[in-house]
């Protein structure tokens, strides 16, 4: 008894398993969407000890620039970049690695159906001295 009653609930996680596939995925797992929306909608900059350490930033959603100001004192070549996207997007290079912000940086973000890609250049600089 207790092997059919195995064998009868193996065959249907195997049927939910299989009617969970239905939806088309990319080639990292992600669930692929019919969204064509495609933008970064806020950006954050974390510093060694976690925290957000911009004082500033503008998204020019039209020519596809982010500038920013960091908090004095920063060190601008390691610091973990975190964005918010529209729904369903992905971005490449991946986010949230350290990285390094001396010089500007490219990234693209590829909308939830894959047909849409808009990079933007991040440029991020030191806040002055006061």
């Amino acid at each position: 008894m207790k092997s059919f009653c195995r064998i009868t609930a193996f065959i249907i996680l195997c049927l939910l398993a299989q009617a969970c596939n239905d939806y088309p995925v990319d080639d990292n797992g992600l669930l692929i969407t019919d969204s064509e929306e495609c933008y970064i909608s806020s950006l954050i900059l974390r510093g060694p000890d976690d925290r957000d350490v911009l004082k500033s930033y503008e998204i020019d959603d039209e020519n596809g620039t982010i500038t920013g100001i960091a908090k004095f004192g920063t060190n601008l070549s390691k610091l973990k970049p975190q964005c918010g996207t529209a729904k369903d997007c992905i971005i490449t290079p991946a986010m949230g690695v350290w990285t390094d912000f001396t010089q500007s940086r490219e990234y693209t973000v590829i909308s939830g159906n894959r047909e849409v890609s808009k990079t933007y250049t991040i440029t991020i600089t030191l806040e002055n001295e006061q």
